[in-house]
């Protein structure tokens, strides 16, 4: 009797994960979005003999997970169910970036910190907002990054920090959809990252951005 009950539940048990397989509901699926532009066009800048490499950025705790932010008011952040970054906001504004100091092709050579070795100038960057803002006015992408440029070659920390500058810019979303919001964090990348390699090739070249 023991032995026919345990068949007997045995057998409900794979019936049971049977009709769930066939009747229950499907599996959510999660879309991942990841940020794309093409890089900057800077004219006019001759080369310059120097070799920088790209330190891994970090990001601003709230922000540091790969999570779709979306801040409704002052003190209100949510999120978007199913939909997530591809990468870390520090990742990708890094990444970003490190293609596009490559491919203004004015430095003799751009490095990761994968293998930057011991690249006079040093990169060093972190995110401080990458969330979208609901306002009155409109939607909007909100990114916001800080810049070092070191000179390793300095003996004095004073002397190795060639400048420090914040970057924000606000990008109004062309449409009310987490695309959108993608799309809208991408020009905000694209225009900042201009802004960045302009000054890092200046501060390079003249000592001051």
């Amino acid at each position: 009797m023991k032995m026919l009950m345990k068949m007997m539940f045995v057998i409900g048990l794979a019936g049971g994960l049977a009709a769930c397989a066939l009747g229950g509901k499907p599996a959510v699926m999660v879309e991942h979005y990841a940020l794309e532009y093409a890089p900057p066009a800077l004219s006019g800048l001759t080369p310059i003999d120097q070799v920088i490499g790209v330190d891994r950025f970090s990001v601003a705790q709230i922000f540091n997970h790969v999570k779709m932010i979306y801040r409704q008011k002052p003190s209100l952040y949510n999120e978007y169910a199913y939909h997530r970054w591809r990468a870390n906001p520090g990742d990708m504004i890094g990444d970003s970036l490190l293609r596009d100091l490559r491919a203004a092709g004015v430095f003799k050579s751009v490095f990761s910190y994968r293998d930057m070795g011991n690249a006079a100038f040093v990169l060093k960057g972190g995110v401080g907002e990458f969330y979208e803002s609901d306002e009155a006015s409109g939607r909007k992408a909100i990114l916001s990054v800080q810049i070092t440029l070191m000179d390793t070659t300095q003996k004095e920390l004073t002397r190795q920090i060639l400048f420090q500058k914040n970057y924000r810019h606000e990008e109004p979303l062309t449409e009310r959809t987490v695309q959108g919001l993608a799309l809208a964090m991408s020009g905000a990348a694209e225009k900042l990252s201009g802004r960045i390699v302009l000054d890092v090739y200046n501060a390079m070249k003249n000592g001051k951005p």
